[in-house]
């Protein structure tokens, strides 16, 4: 099988690739269980963290500047064949995200430090501002996603019902919480990459 044939082999080649490269360093540099672990979940929560501002960017200037110029034929095509799946990884890299940076705060020690280390964590104040205000900003992103554009989508797809008004409208929601994700995505990006990096 080439391991260019589908999405799923080169991400399976990719992802056997990423593995030896772990596997060879742990081996060379060695790593305790926990750190290795954590490791991992900041890994995950990178790498969904990717998808999921990826798809922001892909739904705001693709997807709905296609739907915008694009005639009814055309609109149900792409309502059909590429909207659902675009959907489908924007949620579960949203819920993925937030669900891996949840178990990254407490393994970094910024939660339940003295679980973890038996003793709290310093982190100075500007370090915790940007943190705290990158996590409630990633949590209303998560939220427009699954209580908003969601929602909104079923109705725009048909998946629920709803007249060509309604659809109208939830298509017009889709778009504005679309937006805010997007307003969001950098200062996000900006408060957890700063808090982890910026000393």
């Amino acid at each position: 099988m080439r391991i260019t044939a589908s999405a799923q082999a080169s991400l399976a080649v990719g992802t056997a690739i990423a593995g030896v490269v772990l596997i060879s360093w742990v081996a060379a540099a060695g790593a305790d269980g926990f750190g290795l672990f954590a490791f991992l979940v900041r890994l995950l929560h990178i790498l969904a963290a990717m998808v999921w501002i990826g798809l922001v960017v892909f739904v705001n200037f693709v997807q709905l500047a296609a739907l915008q110029g694009a005639d009814d034929p055309s609109r149900a095509y792409l309502h059909k064949a590429v909207v659902p799946f675009v959907a489908w990884w924007f949620r579960h890299a949203s819920t993925v995200a937030v669900a891996s940076g949840a178990i990254l705060l407490v393994t970094a020690g910024y939660v339940l430090p003295a679980l973890v280390y038996g003793s709290t964590v310093y982190m100075p104040t500007a370090r915790a501002t940007l943190l705290w205000g990158g996590v409630i900003g990633a949590l209303a992103m998560w939220m427009f996603v699954h209580m908003f554009i969601w929602p909104s989508m079923q109705v725009a797809l048909g998946l629920r019902p709803g007249n060509a008004d309604a659809r109208t409208q939830a298509r017009a929601r889709v778009a504005i919480f679309a937006r805010l994700n997007l307003i969001l995505a950098v200062p996000v990006t900006l408060a957890m990459v700063a808090a982890a990096h910026l000393y």
